[in-house]
């Protein structure tokens, strides 16, 4: 009795332990504001965020953020707008506080799979505390991950119990998963993995059990595939499959060695099979594909490390579809790896329950190694929390890393911009344009002369952007925009108009439309323009604004109210 007493004290002080670890490592973002990616888009200036109304609610779970599917997210924001309205500081203990959740939930996984209770709790410290989860936890916005991977562990959990009532668990938390964010999608393919594992073998059972979560997977990558219509479109098959193996390789590195961490990893060399850094990653890939099925084959012992290192790898497989995203090709982002950590994870207990298994290592020196390498992480996830203090420092640090990012050149010109300061911007921009004359700086440079009155200017840099790529619908749009401001509406709107034709989602353009259509007299035509545009993105604080008093002339008082109304409830800060 005393035993086992002493056994559930110690499973729940290291369940507790694993949840406030997470504090001493990333809690210094408690005190941070909106990260310059994506947080006000998503967070702020979100309807679908503005507190837990039918309203908010029925938007949550009708419209895209607007590339994924992430309903049960947004409504967690809701929540959070009910703490602290829209201060930061409860988002950001949410997502520490899920991240602790999470990793608590995981050592119960590895707990319950390889029955190596001390193994199990070491690795799940180090994932509580690891530098490259900085970015799904501190980011605001990432919280889609934290938010699906939580009830993916807690859905693993529950499967791995193989009864009814605990399978129709894993299910409803597996839609749970689902609606936080559908990268979890390929999770029932890994249940009979680790079920393997576990020591129970494959049977009729465990694949009609499977079946159920098989199908949600698949509706929901249908659903999926709405809102990730544009950049699957944009995305080359050749191109996926040559940066697959790099990107894997990348993100293992990584893991293993957690140095210059980056929120923009972008490929600035060609994506082409005669180069090193992308044939000699796919060399490897296959060789290590080949190694790892050799030892299935003729060593049984060492079957589950290879259910391990499949099973990262199907976890993996869902951040191989975000290669390109609005032309610039990037390798990783650090959170990709966040869930398909379980299997590096899994196979680590395992190798240390092996260990253990072989060698009777002191106590003191088992604890004194593991806990130094529990403090070096978390210092070094301190360091890295204290990059997203401040936009400049997380893109200066960025830009440090990667010297040739376009990316990175134009969110720190862009920051500098917002900031009023354009000579630094110009400044940022000519650093750019000496490693490539790329479309996206000149563009950003026409933005900045635009800012500064210098219409001329603008318009030369904008005009070289369509002779070197005449489908870029941004520099159509930028043309008009300058064409409006100056009173050459013709020009503007079929400038304007050029743009949507290119980007169908192109909703500042789609507003330019209707506001120049609404001057014109023609108030079907805006009204037809502004719908488009709230259709694209219901966020549309300009759409709003603009469609109200055209309602108003067409004799649609009400709907007018309601636009007014939701317009001034997106300006509220």
């Amino acid at each position: 009795m005393f035993m086992n007493n002493r056994t559930a004290w110690w499973h729940s002080g290291a369940v507790a332990l694993l949840i406030v670890v997470p504090f001493c490592a990333f809690g210094p973002s408690l005190l941070q504001g909106y990260a310059p990616i994506d947080d006000l888009f998503v967070v702020v200036r979100n309807l679908a965020t503005r507190g837990p109304t039918w309203d908010h609610i029925h938007t949550a779970f009708t419209t895209f953020d607007p590339e994924l599917y992430i309903p049960a997210t947004l409504v967690s924001f809701q929540l959070n707008y009910l703490i602290s309205g829209l201060h930061p500081w409860s988002y950001h203990l949410v997502n520490v506080l899920l991240h602790g959740f999470n990793a608590a939930l995981l050592f119960l996984i590895l707990k319950k799979i390889t029955g190596a209770p001390r193994a199990s709790l070491f690795a799940a410290a180090l994932f509580a505390v690891h530098p490259i989860n900085a970015e799904a936890v501190v980011w605001i916005t990432a919280r889609k991950d934290l938010l699906s991977t939580f009830f993916a562990f807690a859905a693993t959990l529950a499967f791995l119990r193989q009864t009814g009532r605990a399978t129709v668990l894993s299910l409803a938390l597996f839609l749970c998963a689902l609606l936080a964010k559908v990268s979890v999608a390929p999770l029932p393919l890994v249940f009979p993995l680790l079920l393997t594992v576990q020591g129970k073998k494959w049977n009729k059972r465990m694949f009609l059990t499977l079946l159920p979560f098989l199908l949600l997977s698949a509706l929901f990558i249908i659903v999926a595939l709405f809102g990730k219509e544009r950049i699957v479109q944009t995305s080359h098959l050749f191109e996926t499959i040559l940066l697959i193996p790099r990107s894997t390789f990348f993100l293992l590195g990584k893991f293993l060695w957690p140095q210059n961490l980056s929120p923009l990893y972008e490929v600035t060399d060609p994506v082409a099979l005669a180069n090193p850094a992308i044939f000699l990653p796919l060399l490897a890939f296959f060789a290590f594909f080949a190694f790892l099925t050799f030892f299935f084959l003729r060593k049984k012992s060492l079957r589950p490390t290879s259910y391990a290192l499949l099973l990262t790898c199907i976890l993996l497989s869902p951040a191989f579809l975000t290669f390109r995203k609005a032309g610039t090709v990037f390798l990783a982002s650090d959170r990709y790896i966040y869930l398909p950590s379980l299997g590096l994870l899994l196979l680590l207990t395992l190798l240390l329950k092996e260990i253990g298994e072989r060698w009777r290592l002191p106590k003191p020196v088992i604890a004194g190694t593991s806990g130094f390498l529990i403090a070096l992480l978390c210092l070094i996830s301190i360091k890295q929390t204290k990059y997203w203090d401040a936009a400049d420092a997380l893109f200066t640090h960025a830009l440090n890393i990667t010297p040739r990012s376009v990316a990175a050149h134009l969110a720190l010109a862009q920051i500098k911009l917002d900031a009023d300061q354009p000579e630094q911007a110009f400044a940022i921009l000519k650093e750019g344009l000496k490693l490539g004359d790329d479309p996206r700086l000149h563009l950003m440079a026409g933005n900045v002369y635009a800012s500064a009155g210098q219409v001329t200017d603008a318009l030369t840099q904008f005009n070289i952007v369509k002779q070197m790529d005449a489908g870029n619908a941004d520099a159509w749009f930028s043309i008009a925009s300058i064409e409006e401001q100056t009173g050459n509406t013709d020009s503007a709107l079929a400038n304007y108009r050029t743009a949507v034709q290119l980007d169908a989602s192109d909703v500042p353009a789609l507003v330019g439309i209707g506001r120049i259509l609404a001057q014109k007299g023609d108030l079907a035509g805006a009204e037809q323009a502004f719908r488009s545009a709230l259709a694209w993105n219901p966020n549309s604080l300009e759409a709003h604004r603009a469609i109200s008093p055209v309602l108003a002339k067409n004799g649609k008082m009400d709907e007018a109210e309601l636009h007014r109304s939701l317009g001034l409830e997106l300006s509220k800060p």
